[in-house]
């Protein structure tokens, strides 16, 4: 099975469950084995991911319903990037994340839809353009001189 291009952005799709995976009921589960796979065999080093995951879930969990989606992609994008340098070191720490993230979806469709998705909204008027791009994006119009 040649998973390669799996592997380039297993930590995007890791991340989105994790994080999407702290507001369900399914989170102790997922904790378990995110402080486990980790921690790579180091008791003292899945001790620190327990508390940096219970950390961000708090963070999450105490969001309300208004913050909730900005700082859910912000933890996501944070884990990401955790998780694929772990991917990028050990390809088969990579597979297990992989595996995991496809047993996962099949065990949470519900949340799984929400985790895949991406929503982007916009509204132009006049000659405006619209560009849409990932996170936040200012654009400031220049005085005309």
């Amino acid at each position: 099975m040649d998973v390669s291009g799996e592997l380039a952005t297993v930590g995007t799709a890791g991340a989105l469950a994790l994080v999407t995976a702290m507001t369900t009921d399914s989170w102790r589960g997922v904790r378990t084995w995110f402080g486990r796979w980790l921690g790579r065999g180091r008791s003292e080093a899945e001790a620190h991911q327990h508390t940096r995951l219970d950390r961000d879930q708090g963070v999450l969990s105490a969001a309300g319903a208004d913050g909730e989606e900005q700082l859910a992609r912000e933890l996501a994008a944070a884990w990401a990037v955790r998780l694929q340098d772990i991917a990028d070191m050990d390809q088969g720490a990579g597979r297990e994340l992989l595996e995991w993230v496809a047993r996962w979806r099949a065990e949470n469709p519900e949340a799984a839809r929400s985790a895949a998705v991406i929503k982007q909204n916009t509204k132009g008027s006049g000659r405006s353009r619209i560009t849409q791009v990932g996170g936040n994006q200012t654009i400031i119009r220049p005085e005309r001189s």
